[in-house]
């Protein structure tokens, strides 16, 4: 009986916390409830196709007949703009440290009851019911308010505790109390399976993407590079060519991202892309030669191999 009051008393013991946040420690836990929260990942799906368009926009504007007209200023502006947006955590961050080091070392207990911080100026205690989720990281656990933009959110890095084993304490207070905010994304359960097999589809389709588009690559220089059969002068496609050389690599680049994580289909997709790659390859072999023509408007192959530029 004793025995078992003694491991009662330990397992209701509070976990201890001493620690001063830093600004990368603000700036993943920004991240991490951006990632939990429907505003964050629409954010940041929009920032994605947003730069993906400008820079298909930017490549086919320099790339086409009125390159020198292209508004490389807008385009100057929308990198800045979304260099800012990737950069606004970090920004809020430092703003959230500059209050944290006026307030000092952080020292604070978790238990069954709630979360109690102290600083040199305030305290506060913070009762399970005002956070219903929380998010792991590996360095971090994110405690999230229960609305749905998370506007309440409490850092609290894993090196606060003394000792490695008082993280699987906590991590145990939070699972009793909270429910994981990524725990639909666990291994093994439905969510993470559907979102596995559409990982693995979108792959595959980048890869055929990529594969098209360097087929579009050999194929824009087709008549430049056989003056037997195309005799004279022709229009000028290196840039045309560049541009889908370009596209298709980011398309390749996009389907290994996809399976990252994935260790299958990170096997399976190395060799496609050595295969597809190797069209690309093959494909920049034919246009290297012709780029020192980007600006020129007409090109012809000379007796020797080499290309002349035109401009009319």
């Amino acid at each position: 009986m004793v025995e078992g009051r003694e491991t009662d008393a330990v397992a209701e013991r509070p976990v201890e916390l001493a620690y001063r946040p830093t600004v990368g420690e603000l700036a993943s836990g920004l991240r991490a409830r951006a990632r939990s929260t429907g505003a964050g990942r629409f954010q940041r799906r929009a920032l994605i196709w947003t730069a993906t368009v400008m820079a298909i926009g930017a490549l086919l504007s320099a790339a086409g007949s009125g390159h020198r007209d292209t508004p490389w200023p807008l385009y100057a502006g929308a990198v800045v703009s979304v260099a800012f947006t990737m950069a606004m955590p970090w920004l809020q961050a430092r703003r959230l440290h500059l209050l944290a080091e006026r307030q000092g070392d952080i020292r604070g207990t978790v238990d069954d009851t709630g979360v109690r911080l102290t600083t040199a100026h305030s305290s506060g205690s913070h009762d399970w019911h005002l956070y219903s989720r929380y998010v792991e990281t590996p360095e971090l656990f994110v405690l999230l308010s229960a609305d749905k933009s998370a506007v309440g959110f409490v850092v609290l890095p894993k090196r606060a505790v003394a000792d490695p084993e008082e993280v699987d304490r906590l991590r145990a207070v939070f699972d009793r109390r909270l429910v994981r905010a990524d725990a639909a994304e666990a291994p093994g359960s439905p969510r993470s399976r559907g979102r596995a097999v559409g990982r693995g589809a979108g792959s595959v389709g980048l890869l055929l993407l990529g594969l098209l588009l360097f087929f579009f690559a050999f194929a824009a220089v087709q008549r430049a590079t056989h003056p037997d059969s195309f005799p004279g002068i022709q229009k000028n496609t290196a840039p045309i060519s560049a541009v889908m050389l370009v596209l298709g690599a980011l398309a390749v680049a996009g389907a290994w991202w996809l399976v990252r994580r994935m260790t299958t289909m990170r096997i399976v997709t190395g060799g496609l892309t050595v295969l597809v790659l190797l069209a690309g390859g093959t494909a920049l072999y034919r246009v290297a030669p012709m780029l020192h023509c980007w600006g020129s408007d007409r090109i012809a192959r000379g007796p020797e191999g080499a290309y002349v530029c035109y401009n009319f």
